[in-house]
């Protein structure tokens, strides 16, 4: 059975091919097989009608389902010869159509030829399979005039005195109405059977066209990531560069401290203990200063310890400083004035930079650790098999800016404006694509010199997200266009064309909106998703 199937197949392919042509579309071939194995399966009724009616001794009546095979043969040998499948189709669709008429007239009418006309409307099922709707719609009205009117004339048509004494009618009836039943059901199955082929082949180019986008979201996620390693490997070095520096000043402080506190210790006095206790008491509690702050309040008190006759009064202020400062001179004096003074300050200053350093190094670490982090949930923000999933946009947003701090502190002015941290279920990974093309476009425009403002508000169903920046703007005439893959106002090298149209399909597949408006000094970037329960994002 599978192997008979196979070979029908293999015939019907190789009887198609005949009107196929090298330019020709896959929806064109199937066209050209179907009119041909309906002319076929016709031209076999033709064979059949023929031989019936010439062994019932109707030899002229005969002809006509002869010539409709020899028409159909002939038909089919100047297609295969010339190409011309609309000449072909309009040919085999009017003698499809006019033929069946034309027998049952000259068998005596409807009863006589068990209903001939009947063979006509496999024409009007072809031309629905290779005619326009138009066409079609033509050549069925052509097919109710022909029945009317043979109606009209049906009580007026002789009928061969052969038929009358024979009586064929019933016969005819039956052959007719099973022969074309059956052929309309094999030319359904063979639909059918394209339509199944067709559909699989539609379902794997779509398939191959999600990877393709895929891969492609994929491809520009790692090409901004890419321009994001030279900043990102400058915000690591400055934290680790802090804590190299840091290790190395704790070690030095620990080795002096170490030498010359004991000897510190045991010559102090009671007295210059409690003092030295108020004093850490109050530099623990000061403000971290800047550099230029230190060196003005080391001034500061220079000078006010040079008023109080205080000796070594420089060293004095620079060991107060690295404690923390103090604020008033006077509850500290007896301390300061004494001969111990100096040894015991400089040992709890090397204390105190113990505690600053390792403050610089936790400052560092978390600084180090928040980058890593914003590498993590920029690469990965959602749950695993991509599934949607709820998040903030204002902390997605905050990954963003993390990644471009180095090209951001140089000179833009940032300004946030979250009025709601907007939660929204979607696909995160896909969205922070969204958001680091708009901030990258963004300070490429104002050339990493200007204002960028994100804006972040909550609507009854959706949130907005708006990205602005002073750059000199987009062209009224270009703005169309911004959104098509590959176009670019970019200098070559600078941008693929595809950061926008990506982003655009990203927001559509979240049943959202992404929108520009641009004047000079003024570009907002809108995208608008929906929160409702039900925003599924579409797969």
């Amino acid at each position: 059975m599978s192997a008979g199937l196979t070979r029908l197949r293999s015939g019907i392919e190789h009887l198609g091919a005949i009107a196929d042509r090298p330019i020709d579309s896959d929806d064109e071939r199937q066209r050209h097989r179907f009119m041909l194995i309906t002319g076929v399966s016709m031209s076999f009724g033709g064979l059949v009608w023929g031989t019936l009616t010439s062994l019932g001794g109707l030899y002229l009546q005969g002809l006509i389902p002869y010539g409709y095979s020899v028409v159909t043969a002939a038909n089919f040998f100047v297609l295969w010869r010339t190409k011309n499948f609309p000449a072909a189709r309009t040919v085999q669709v009017l003698i499809s159509l006019m033929l069946p008429f034309l027998f049952q007239w000259v068998l005596g009418g409807f009863v006589p030829s068990g209903a001939m006309m009947i063979w006509a409307m496999l024409a009007l099922v072809c031309a629905l399979s290779f005619e326009s709707k138009g066409s079609a719609v033509r050549w069925l009205f052509l097919y109710l005039a022909l029945t009317a009117f043979s109606g009209f004339i049906d009580p007026s048509l002789h009928t061969p005195s052969k038929m009358q004494a024979g009586g064929l009618g019933p016969y005819a009836f039956a052959i007719n109405i099973s022969t074309v039943s059956a052929t309309v059901f094999g030319l359904t199955v063979y639909f059918l059977h394209r339509r199944d082929i067709a559909n699989a082949a539609l379902k794997e180019k779509n398939e191959e066209l999600a990877r393709s986008q895929q891969a492609l979201v994929q491809s520009e996620k790692m090409a901004a990531l890419g321009q994001l390693v030279a900043g990102v490997a400058h915000e690591l070095n400055t934290p680790l560069g802090a804590i190299v520096a840091s290790v190395g000043n704790i070690a030095t402080s620990l080795d002096r401290t170490l030498e010359e506190l004991p000897a510190v210790l045991a010559a102090a006095s009671e007295a210059d203990l409690v003092g030295v206790r108020a004093l850490v008491a109050e530099g623990a509690s000061a403000l971290t200063l800047t550099s230029r702050e230190e060196r003005a309040l080391r001034t500061r008190l220079e000078g006010e310890l040079e008023q109080e006759a205080v000796p070594n009064a420089r060293s004095v202020a620079r060991a107060l400083v690295s404690m923390g400062g103090i604020g008033d001179l006077a509850p500290h004096l007896p301390l300061l004035r004494s001969a111990r003074a100096e040894p015991l300050l400089g040992a709890v200053a090397s204390l105190a930079s113990l505690r600053r350093n390792s403050g610089t190094i936790g400052t560092a670490a978390d600084r180090a650790a928040k980058i890593v982090f914003a590498l993590k949930s920029y690469a990965h923000p959602g749950a695993a098999g991509g599934e949607p999933t709820e998040a903030r946009l204002s902390d997605n947003l905050e990954t963003v800016l993390t990644l471009y701090q180095n090209q951001i502190k140089g000179g833009v002015q940032l300004v946030r404006t979250f009025e709601d941290p907007c939660t929204v279920l979607g696909r995160h990974d896909e969205l922070n694509q969204v958001w680091t093309n708009l901030v990258h476009n963004a300070l490429q425009a104002i050339q990493y010199r200007g204002r960028i403002e994100l804006r972040l508000a909550r609507e009854p169903e959706r949130v907005l997200l708006q990205v602005i920046d002073s750059g000199p703007g987009i062209p009224a005439a270009v703005q169309g266009r911004i959104f098509e893959p590959f176009y670019t106002t970019k200098a070559q090298g600078e941008g693929s064309g595809l950061g926008l149209s990506i982003s655009r399909e990203i927001i559509e597949r979240h049943q959202g909106t992404i929108g520009v408006e641009s004047r000079p000094g003024r570009t907002v970037f809108t995208v608008a998703l929906p929160t409702t329960p039900g925003s599924q994002t579409r797969g």
